[in-house]
């Protein structure tokens, strides 16, 4: 009996003892995670000052409107915010710098002094160039190195693009601002966010009343998506470690017709944004060819749009391939877990491709 008691009295400390050293382990992971930050958490700490900080919304100026109501005189297929001038903004991991149009990048002079070759980049946050300095993002380093090469050509490239812009955005942009530039070139770097209607974000966001959604589905959970929301009250670091290890391709593949793999522009948002963006994408080259200006459109979708290239080929649309594959992830070419934007390795390889792809077309100052 006695040895009994010893037995059970050793797996109850046995069973404390792993206890308190699984939750002391958890909670040295979880201080770890908010000291440290070896996972990126900035991101959504430094989005929230670029939000509140950096932009000028389009109704700032218009009379408040009633509740769920849009404010009197709103254009939707305008320019619906863009950066403030003059900012010179310490972000945490870059500094945000615009010039007198708001645009990422030195002062621009318009009219357009003689003999400089100017390109107009329109994009969202992966031309602008979210968490390096200017001078590291690729299209910046396109004009330097340029420049440096070739002194007596002046390349001039005018970064136009923000974060969370679609095709209508970059359209109103060229409309708005773009063309008045004189470009010689216009650049159109697509991602997903082409197709995710930032228009739909405006409303909902104003009125309070999301757009319909006919096609929004809950996808199922995998083990860390799961661990994520049981923890996300308690240890909100740790919680979001386990959430960026989710397969988020898989989880979606799981609701979708058997055989089916997943393309945003037929998934949630992507279902209204595709025609959308595909207007935008045939207003944007029709407006460069009445301009008589070159327009290229650079692919860095992911997941991609599997509807882009022949929508692109049958539309007269030059389009290439500009997005990183598995092997380019494994050169450690974004900047954290969290946040998978390019880092100045993968500025590096941007800039190489886009290099590569103006060359072939003869696109870059004779």
């Amino acid at each position: 009996m006695t040895k009994r008691r010893s037995t059970k009295k050793r797996l109850l400390l046995a069973a404390i003892a792993l206890t308190i050293g699984t939750t002391l382990a958890a909670l040295l992971v979880e201080t770890t995670l908010r000291v440290f930050d070896p996972i990126g958490q900035n991101y959504d700490r430094e989005f929230t000052i670029y939000r509140t900080q950096a932009v000028q919304y389009a109704w700032e100026t218009l009379p408040p409107a009633a509740p769920g109501s849009l404010p009197a005189g709103l254009d939707l297929d305008g320019r619906l915010y863009q950066h403030r001038p003059q900012l010179d903004l310490d972000l945490g991991s870059f500094r945000l710098r615009t010039n007198s149009l708001g645009c990422r990048g030195p002062e621009v002079l318009r009219p357009k002094p003689a003999g400089v070759y100017r390109i107009v980049v329109l994009g969202d946050s992966v031309a602008f160039g979210w968490g390096v300095d200017d001078e590291h993002t690729f299209v910046r380093r396109l004009e330097s190195e340029w420049n440096t090469a070739h002194p007596e050509r002046r390349l001039e490239v005018v970064n136009t693009a923000l974060p969370m812009y679609d095709s209508n955005q970059e359209l109103a942009t060229l409309r708005e601002l773009g063309l008045s530039l004189q470009p010689d070139l216009v650049l159109l770097v697509y991602v997903v966010n082409d197709v995710e209607p930032t228009r739909d974000v405006i409303e909902a966001a104003l009125t309070g009343i999301a757009p319909p959604d006919d096609l929004a589905r809950t996808l199922p959970d995998d083990f860390w998506s799961w661990a994520s929301r049981q923890l996300a009250g308690v240890m909100p670091s740790t919680a979001k470690l386990l959430a960026a290890n989710s397969d988020l391709e898989g989880r979606v593949a799981k609701v979708l017709p058997a055989g089916a793999r997943y393309e945003p522009e037929h998934f949630g948002r992507g279902v209204r944004g595709w025609p959308r963006c595909q207007a935008a994408l045939l207003a944007i080259r029709d407006e460069c060819t009445r301009a008589g200006v070159p327009l290229l459109v650079l692919d860095h979708s992911l997941p991609e749009l599997t509807s882009l290239p022949p929508f692109c080929r049958a539309n007269g649309i030059d389009l290439v391939p500009l997005r990183f594959s598995k092997a380019d992830h494994r050169l450690g070419i974004v900047n954290s877990m969290l946040d998978t934007h390019a880092n100045a390795r993968g500025h590096d390889l941007l800039l190489q491709r886009l290099r590569a792809a103006l060359d072939e077309r003869r696109l870059l100052p004779r």
